[in-house]
């Protein structure tokens, strides 16, 4: 992430808020991951406090943009938009990939790398190679990370019951199949 990408963003917004709101609109997505990235030259809190008044405006554009998604990898990768203008933090990096079937991650106790199956019925966590039986995912009943009550929220009045269910497993728990320690699904994703 380079400086002249944060200086792109007040271009990015005019140009977003020119576009009515459709499934996709390609710069609303890139000022998303510029302010998501953690890699930059600035300190993220202080980009989105220079930039609030344009991610305030983009954030309402994306969340118009979800009931458009063509699919519900799509609404993901839209909610991970969302999160990135409206909240920051490691959802507004990884919700994307739920929506792809597996999304790998490391257990941070023994460093295995394991898989999160979320078409698995219930989702599951597994061993990427080698032994190991899958552990099913706990789901969590009441989300209390940042903005997770809102992304349940939104994929549940936007009509995305699968989407909303497959968020709870992603904010909740399992046993690593490896060492048998437990992993917090959303902090391993993130690699926090």
């Amino acid at each position: 992430m380079a400086s002249a990408s944060y200086a792109a963003i007040g271009a990015l917004t005019d140009i977003c808020l020119q576009q009515r709101p459709r499934g996709y609109i390609a710069p609303l997505q890139l000022v998303g991951a510029i302010v998501a990235a953690e890699d930059g030259p600035e300190d993220p809190a202080q980009v989105r406090r220079r930039y609030a008044r344009e991610l305030a405006e983009l954030a309402e554009l994306a969340e118009q943009c979800l009931p458009l998604s063509a699919t519900d990898a799509d609404f993901l990768y839209g909610l991970e938009t969302w999160m990135a203008l409206a909240h920051g933090g490691p959802w507004s990096r990884c919700l994307g990939v739920l929506g792809e079937g597996e999304a790998l991650l490391d257990c941070p106790n023994c460093r295995r790398l394991l898989v999160l199956r979320t078409e698995d019925e219930p989702v599951t966590l597994a061993p990427w190679e080698g032994p190991g039986t899958p552990t099913v995912v706990d789901p969590v009943a009441d989300p209390e990370g940042p903005g997770e009550a809102q992304l349940i929220r939104l994929a549940t009045v936007n009509g995305r019951r699968g989407v909303a269910a497959m968020l709870r497993y992603a904010f909740g728990s399992a046993d690593c199949s490896a060492c048998g320690s437990p992993v917090t699904i959303g902090s391993a994703l993130d690699g926090s």
